[in-house]
């Protein structure tokens, strides 16, 4: 067996879902997410895409699977997934830690993607003014263990905490977690860094951002913003970094006009 074989076989296909019909729009949930949070999104993204939800390894319908400590290995094996299901070319976006999985994608594969979607993120993995350092997370996720860690950062990723009416589906899914994903993940993000690759990526780039986000702060929006060459910027008020839970119609629709005015050039 050649090694190109070897290096296929050692690939994760993951758990993943096709919705509508037209240009295949694939979205990568984030750090203790999973493919059902874009469950609001569906009824009106599906009426102009085919949109492909997928868990990453270690997260929501995958947890049985093994995590990647590192982006690029979780970037493989999205790519492995949507090949195997026969997709070659699609729109992408990436929410939080997804949205560091899908710049190594792009850096990857950057033929297979169409137009590209950064939400919620940025490119210093280590995450500078979040809300308490990736070390801070690792320590309390082995004092308090995933389920209490899993609702407690999910609190956070909204503007009225446990109080918002999303919270409890929101940290529900957070808690399928396993315990070496949750731990992987806060590795990988501390040991990745994607600011060298922004000037190279060819794609027009829609970045979205809550105006009231504690995980990413605007210095890691701007960067994305300022050194990717094709990039927008969508600001949205009055949420957090659930910004499809909390602004789900705005979300959409700026979502979907940007898509379909690239799709037309």
């Amino acid at each position: 067996m050649n090694s190109k074989n070897l290096e296929m076989d050692a690939l994760q296909i993951l758990p993943s879902q096709r919705h509508g019909a037209g240009t295949p729009l694939v979205l990568v949930h984030g750090y203790l997410g999973g493919s059902s949070q874009w469950d609001s999104q569906l009824p009106l993204l599906d009426q102009y895409f085919e949109v492909v939800t997928l868990d990453l390894a270690g997260y929501g319908m995958a947890n049985h699977l093994t995590a990647p400590s590192n982006m690029a290995d979780h970037a493989r094996n999205v790519l492995a997934t949507l090949e195997h299901m026969g997709i070659n070319r699609f729109h992408l976006l990436g929410h939080s830690m997804g949205g560091m999985v899908v710049q190594e994608i792009v850096k990857q594969a950057p033929h297979r993607v169409l137009k590209l979607v950064l939400y919620a993120t940025g490119p210093i993995g280590c995450i500078p003014g979040r809300f308490e350092t990736m070390e801070r997370s690792r320590e309390r996720l082995r004092e308090d263990g995933v389920q209490r860690t899993a609702r407690r950062i999910s609190a956070t990723w909204l503007l009225d905490n446990e109080s918002s009416p999303a919270f409890e589906d929101l940290a529900s899914l957070a808690t399928l977690a396993s315990e070496q994903a949750a731990s992987a993940g806060l590795s990988a993000m501390e040991h990745w860094d994607g600011r060298e690759n922004l000037p190279r990526i060819e794609q027009s780039t829609l970045v979205i951002w809550g105006e009231n986000d504690r995980t990413y702060s605007w210095s890691q929006i701007e960067l994305l913003w300022r050194c990717i060459p094709r990039a927008s910027l969508a600001v949205l008020p009055r949420c957090a970094h659930a910004v499809h839970l909390e602004r789900n119609v705005l979300f959409c629709t700026i979502l979907a006009e940007f898509l379909a005015q690239v799709e037309e050039i």
